[in-house]
C-alpha cells in the first residue's frame, strides 16, 4: 500500500513498529544482562581451561608413564615391574622443582582451602592457580599418583571465574558466583554432564546457599562450557561410557537399598580414615620432600601388584561399568585404592578426591553384585548396573551432596530413567548411613575441627563474635515461683515481654512462663484453682544462655525452641538469673554488622555496633609485621575480636574474615569488635609493641 503523500508532495517515512523507549533496559537489567554474558565467558574459558588440563595430563603421562616406562624396560610379567616406584619417585621430583618455585600453591589437597576462600573471604582466586594446578596435578597424575583430576579442575575453572569478576571489578557475592559458575563448568566439561556440575557448584562450592537469579548465571555458565567442549572435541570428551542400565525386577531394589547401606559405612570410614591418616603425617617430624617421596614409594610398591590402581583410574572405572573386571580383582583394586588414595593426597601429592571416589565407588558396587549373588542370582542385574550405582552411592555419601551424584548418573547414563528409582535408594541410603556415622562430610571434616563452618553466611561468621551480654536486657519483668495465678495474668497483661522468668528468693531460675502457652491454657478451659501459682504453670528447665554466648547460638537455640526470648544466666552450670535476650535485639545486631562492614570499607572510622560495643578498623604497625591473631590472642587478653582484615598488598580486595594463623603484614587494616576501653587497650599494644622495636633498635 503506498503512503499517504504530505503536504510538500514527498511521502511521509514508514513509522517503527515498535517505539525506542519501550525496549529500553534498567540500568539494574543492563547489569544483570553483562553478568549473564560474563557467564557465557566463564564457561568458555573454562571449558578451554578442561581442554587445555587434558592436555597437560596426556604429556606427563607419555613422559612418565610412556617414554620413562619403556626407557626402564618395565613389562607386566618381567622382573622390571619392580621397577615402577621410580616412575612415582620421579614425578615427586617434579612437583618438589615446582613448589620450591610456588611454595603453598601446589603440594596436597587443597579444595576446602579453596571452599573457604569461596565462602568465607573475598572469592579471590589467585589467577596462577590456573596454569599452577594444572601442571602440579599433571605432574601428579601423569606419575600414577593415587588421586584425581575433579578437585584441580574445579579449582582452575573457579580461578578463571575470579579473573573475569576481578577484571569487571564485580562485587563478592557476583564474584562468588562467578567462581562456582567456574568450578562447575570445568566438572560439566569432564563429564559432559551440565547438570551435574550445575549441583556441583550449588551443592557443594556454594554448601546450597544461592539465590535464583545466581543460579540461572551457573546454569548458563555449565551448559555453556558443555556445548564449547563438545563443538571441539565431540563424543570423544566423555571419560565414561557406561553400558544400558539393566533392572531385572523391582524385588532387585532391595539389593540396592542394601548398597546404599553398605557404602554409607565404607564412606565415613573413608572420611575418618583420610583425615586420621593426615594427621599422623603432619605429626611426623620430617620435611615434606621426605613425607612426599615415601607415600610415592608406597603406592608405587602396591602398583607393582595392582597397576591399574595407579593415577585416577578412569580407564578401569570404564571397563568395571561394563562389567569387565571379575569380582576378586574389584575388591582388591577398592581396597587397594582406599589406602593409596590418602597416602597420595595426605603425603602431599596434588590432586583431588573425585577420581579415587568413583574408582572405590564401582569397583565396591561391582564387588557387592558378586555377593549378592550368593543370595538372590536370579534377580540381580548384570554386574556393570551395579558399579554404577556404587558410583553415584559412595559420591553422595562422601561429599555429602546427593544431588550432584544423582545428576551425574542420569548424565552418563544419557538421561535413562530406569536408573532414577535404583539410583534414589542406594544414594539417600548411603548419605543417611554416613552422616549418621560421620557429621561432615569430607571437605567439610578438616575446617570444622578447626572451629569453621561454610554453612552459613559471611554476616552470620561475624555475629558469631558478638557475645549475649552486648544485647541482653537487664531490666525485665519476672515472676516469683509462688506468685498466685491472679498475678500471673496480671504481669502477663501488662509486659511487653513473650516470656516471664519464673525465679526464687535467691534470683535463681527456675523456670518459664510463655506468654501464648498461657493464653492456650486458659481459652483450653482447665481447672485453674486459686492454689495454681507460677511455678506449677511454668516450663521447667528451659533452655539458657551465657553471657559469653555468642548471638548465633542464641538465635539457633530461638530457632529450635520457638522462642522469642531467652533467658541468660551466670553460667552453665548455675542458675543466677541475669536477664533476657529477644530476637528482635538479635536481628538489630545483625543488622549493624552489614551496615558496619560496609561503612568501614568505604572509609569510616568508628561505628557503635550493639549496647556498649563498637568497631575500630586499626592499622599493623611494621614493627608487628609477622605476629598471627593466635599470637596476640586479643580475645582472652583484651575481650576484642578481630573480624575482619585488608592485605595492604591487594586494598582492592576489599576486607575479609581473618584466619587465626595467618601472618599480619605492615600497613594491613583489620576490624576489631570489643567495649570502647577494650579497643584503646588493644591498640595501645600494637603502638607498644612498635616502642618496644623502637627501643631495641636504639
Amino acid at each position: 500500500m503506498a503512503s499517504k503523500p504530505s503536504a510538500a508532495g514527498a511521502a511521509a517515512p514508514p513509522q517503527p513498529l515498535v517505539h525506542p523507549e519501550s525496549v529500553s533496559l534498567r540500568v539494574d537489567q543492563l547489569e544483570y544482562l553483562e553478568t549473564i554474558l560474563l557467564a557465557v565467558a566463564v564457561g568458555v574459558l573454562a571449558a578451554l581451561g578442561n581442554l587445555g588440563f587434558r592436555r597437560v595430563i596426556d604429556f606427563f603421562s607419555w613422559i612418565f608413564r610412556g617414554w620413562e616406562w619403556r626407557a626402564l624396560g618395565i613389562h607386566y610379567h618381567a622382573w622390571t615391574i619392580m621397577l615402577i616406584p621410580l616412575i612415582l619417585l620421579s614425578g615427586g621430583v617434579g612437583m618438589l622443582i615446582l613448589n620450591y618455585f610456588f611454595p603453598g600453591d601446589v603440594l596436597g589437597y587443597g579444595f576446602p582451602n579453596f571452599l573457604e576462600m569461596v565462602n568465607l573471604g573475598n572469592a579471590r582466586i589467585k589467577r596462577r592457580w590456573i596454569v599452577l594446578k594444572a601442571l602440579g596435578a599433571g605432574l601428579s597424575l601423569g606419575a600414577g599418583a593415587s588421586v584425581g583430576r575433579e578437585g584441580p579442575i574445579a579449582q582452575i575453572g573457579g580461578a578463571i571465574g575470579s579473573a573475569v569478576a576481578q577484571v569487571r571489578r564485580l562485587g563478592v557475592e557476583r564474584a562468588k558466583v562467578l567462581v562456582a559458575a567456574g568450578a562447575g563448568a570445568g566438572i560439566a566439561t569432564t563429564f559432559n554432564a551440565p547438570m551435574g556440575g550445575l549441583m556441583f557448584a550449588q551443592e557443594i562450592v556454594l554448601m546450597g546457599q544461592t539465590e535464583l537469579a545466581n543460579l540461572v548465571l551457573m546454569i548458563v555458565a555449565t551448559f555453556t562450557a558443555v556445548v564449547t567442549s563438545r563443538t571441539l572435541m565431540g563424543e570423544a570428551g566423555a571419560v565414561f561410557h557406561p553400558v544400558q542400565f539393566h533392572l531385572v525386577s523391582y524385588w532387585e531394589l532391595l539389593s540396592y537399598g542394601l548398597l546404599g547401606a553398605v557404602l554409607g559405612v565404607v564412606s565415613a570410614g573413608y572420611i575418618r580414615f583420610f583425615h586420621g591418616l593426615g594427621r599422623r603425617v603432619r605429626s611426623i617430624k620430617q620435611p615434606q620432600w621426605v613425607k612426599l617421596m615415601a607415600g610415592l614409594f608406597l603406592v608405587g610398591v602396591i602398583a607393582i601388584f595392582l597397576p591399574r590402581n595407579l593415577s585416577d583410574g578412569y580407564p578401569a572405572i570404564d571397563q568395571a561399568m561394563q562389567g569387565k573386571i571379575a569380582a576378586e580383582m574389584l575388591l582388591a583394586l577398592a581396597v587397594a585404592k582406599f589406602f593409596t588414595s590418602a597416602v597420595s593426597l595426605d603425603c602431599g601429592a596434588p590432586g583431588g578426591v573425585f577420581g579415587p571416589i568413583f574408582f572405590i565407588g564401582a569397583m565396591s558396587g561391582g564387588a557387592f553384585r558378586q555377593f549378592m549373588s550368593l543370595f538372590m542370582p536370579r534377580i540381580l542385574g548384570p554386574r556393570g548396573s551395579y558399579s554404577l550405582i556404587g558410583l553415584g552411592a559412595f559420591l553422595g555419601g562422601v561429599t555429602h551432596a546427593p544431588l550432584t551424584a544423582l545428576f551425574l548418573l542420569f548424565e552418563m547414563t544419557e538421561l535413562n530413567y530406569s536408573v532414577a528409582l535404583p539410583a534414589m535408594i542406594a544414594v539417600i541410603t548411603a548419605l543417611v548411613v554416613a552422616r549418621s556415622i560421620e557429621s561432615e562430610s569430607i571437605d567439610m571434616y578438616t575446617l570444622a575441627r578447626e572451629g569453621k563452618t561454610l554453612a552459613i553466611g559471611r554476616e552470620r561468621l561475624l555475629l558469631t563474635q558478638l557475645p549475649v551480654s552486648s544485647v541482653m536486657n537487664r531490666e525485665v519483668d519476672v515472676l516469683p515461683l509462688n506468685a498466685p495465678l491472679h498475678e500471673v495474668l496480671r504481669a502477663a497483661g501488662e509486659t511487653s515481654q513473650a516470656t516471664l522468668p519464673v525465679v526464687n528468693s535467691k534470683n535463681e531460675l527456675v523456670g518459664l512462663v510463655v506468654t501464648r502457652d498461657l493464653l492456650a491454657l486458659l481459652a483450653g478451659g482447665g481447672e485453674l484453682g486459686p492454689l495454681v501459682n507460677a511455678f506449677d504453670i511454668c516450663r521447667r528447665n528451659p533452655p539458657v544462655v551465657t553471657p559469653e554466648s555468642n548471638l548465633d547460638q542464641a538465635a539457633q537455640m530461638m530457632e529450635y525452641e520457638a522462642l522469642d526470648e531467652l533467658p541468660v544466666v551466670e553460667n552453665p552450670h548455675g542458675s543466677l538469673f541475669l536477664g533476657l535476650v529477644a530476637r528482635r535485639s538479635i536481628a538489630q545486631a545483625f543488622n549493624r554488622v552489614t551496615v558496619s562492614l560496609s561503612s568501614h570499607e568505604g572509609g569510616d572510622r568508628g561505628i557503635f555496633w550493639a549496647t556498649g560495643y563498637r568497631v575500630a578498623r586499626l592499622k599493623i604497625p611494621e614493627s608487628a609485621a609477622g605476629r598471627t591473631i593466635r599470637q596476640l590472642d586479643p580475645r582472652a587478653r583484651f575481650g576484642v575480636s578481630v573480624l575482619a582484615v585488608q592485605d595492604a598488598s591487594d586494598p582492592v580486595a576489599g576486607f575479609a574474615p581473618i584466619a587465626p594463623d595467618r601472618a599480619l603484614k605492615s600497613g594491613d587494616l583489620i576490624i576489631a569488635a570489643g567495649r570502647p576501653a577494650d579497643l584503646r587497650r588493644f591498640e595501645r599494644e600494637l603502638a607498644g609493641i612498635a616502642r618496644n622495636a623502637a627501643v631495641e633498635a636504639e
